[in-house]
């Protein structure tokens, strides 16, 4: 275990060579299985003395079951361990994505609605004309109107996405830092066309770095553009380039819009900013307004549908509990038959055996709980770093999901408690002779 530990830590210096971060992975895993067993011996003694305090007799005979037969309870702790683990490191990606969709709605995808042909925000071949930009900029009330036209194209065999924006416009209200390169800078270069700003996805997947020079395929020619930013965007999981309308214009010869962004002065109702724009549109375009509010609800609705997994995971290591505790105390019992009938036979009373076995599947639940959790600080970084290479290409923050595991405390403390119903009436139903006789 110890050794594994040491090389799978020392993985961490070649991360960036995936199978030196797999074989991280798989060791990292492999020595918290072999650590299990002696590490639930010593957390059963360290709370042995909590039990004992707790209830004096019962306490101790439950610490001292586990105590005197590791090996019995190892298993079950081994197991729960990893598939609580497992729950926690895509509990984490999904706390750590929720947290960063967060930030980029409030940050980039801010205004106060949203103007389309279509209910459809992500349909690119529903449009409208770029003359009803400058209608809505005249309504009473509105701050400000940024046109936005995406195109699906093809790069190096992979579709992306090509979002071609106001730049003035989407930098006086964006309020997001690039991840990589100057924020004055970038946007200058792709507002004169010479530059295009990608997403985090889109260069995780192309493996690119700021200066490389991108070729995209127009119906004008190939269009050169080097990449003059990087910044957090979920627009398209495969990617998306940033360039400005007019070199969209210019190079695909197309001056529709999908979609505007609409801004709402300070002070204003937004409700009835939005009567007086469909007051102004009326006998022109029938156009669908979506509000911000609308918009993370259908993106975080989204993103729970996806993740829905976690939930699922979290059945398992419930599953696993249940059935290993069960399983564990059920040998237990038998192995211990002799001694629960001499402590009945001595003056123990059934409510005392029945205490004992609920306090050692308590505390089976709880050992399992306390390295689960722990294995599972290392598990959201790999799976981290799995959605970085082989899923989204997405670089997410490392987020502990503390909601997830102080809700997972109760949850497997229950199934603990629940598994050891039907053993601790087992213990207590049987016949005291056959007890004593026992060998």
């Amino acid at each position: 275990a110890a050794i594994l530990a040491l090389f799978s830590l020392s993985t961490f210096l070649f991360a960036s060579w995936k199978p030196a971060f797999y074989a991280g992975y798989l060791m990292m895993i492999g020595a918290g299985l072999l650590l299990a067993p002696t590490l639930t011996l010593i957390l059963a003694r360290m709370i042995r003395p909590l039990l004992r305090r707790i209830l004096p007799v019962e306490g101790t005979l439950a610490a001292d079951s586990l105590i005197q037969a590791p090996r019995r309870t190892s298993a079950t702790v081994a197991a729960l361990m990893l598939s609580l683990a497992m729950a926690m490191g895509f509990g984490g990606v999904t706390y750590s994505m929720r947290n960063a969709i967060d930030e980029w709605m409030t940050t980039a995808l801010n205004p106060d609605f949203f103007m389309a042909a279509s209910a459809n925000l992500i349909s690119r071949s529903s449009t409208f004309p770029e003359d009803i930009g400058p209608i809505i900029g005249a309504v009473p009330g509105v701050r400000s109107v940024q046109l936005v036209r995406n195109a699906r194209i093809m790069y190096k065999k992979v579709p992306v996405m090509v979002v071609s924006v106001e730049s003035e416009k989407l930098k006086a209200t964006v309020t997001r830092q690039p991840m990589e390169g100057d924020l004055d800078e970038m946007y200058r270069l792709t507002k004169e066309g010479k530059g295009t700003m990608i997403s985090d996805a889109f260069q995780a997947n192309h493996q690119l770095r700021l200066g490389d020079v991108i070729e995209l395929p127009t119906p004008s020619g190939i269009l050169r553009l080097p990449v003059v930013g990087i910044i957090r965007d979920y627009s398209d999981m495969q990617g998306a380039l940033f360039i400005d309308r007019d070199v969209y214009v210019k190079n695909w010869n197309d001056t529709t819009v999908n979609i505007a962004r609409v801004y709402v002065n300070a002070g204003e109702d937004p409700d009835a900013v939005r009567q007086r724009i469909q007051i102004a549109l009326e006998g022109r375009r029938h156009l669908v307004i979506i509000s911000n509010a609308q918009i993370r609800d259908y993106v975080f609705q989204l993103v729970e549908r996806w993740f829905s997994m976690s939930r699922v995971q979290i059945l398992v290591a419930v599953l696993v509990a249940v059935l290993g505790i069960i399983n564990t105390l059920t040998v237990s019992i038998t192995d211990r038959r002799r001694e629960l009938g001499v402590l009945q036979a001595v003056g123990g009373l059934r409510r005392q055996v029945r205490r004992t076995i609920w306090l050692e599947a308590l505390t089976i639940g709880s050992i399992g709980l306390i390295l689960g959790i722990a294995l599972g600080v290392l598990n959201i970084y790999f799976t981290l770093g799995m959605v970085r290479r082989d899923l989204a290409g997405i670089d997410l923050d490392y987020l502990f999901p503390t909601p997830m595991a102080l809700a997972l405390v109760p949850v497997i403390l229950l199934a603990a408690f629940v598994a050891a119903i039907g053993p601790a009436e087992a213990a207590v139903r049987g016949s005291l002779v056959e007890a004593l006789e026992y060998e």
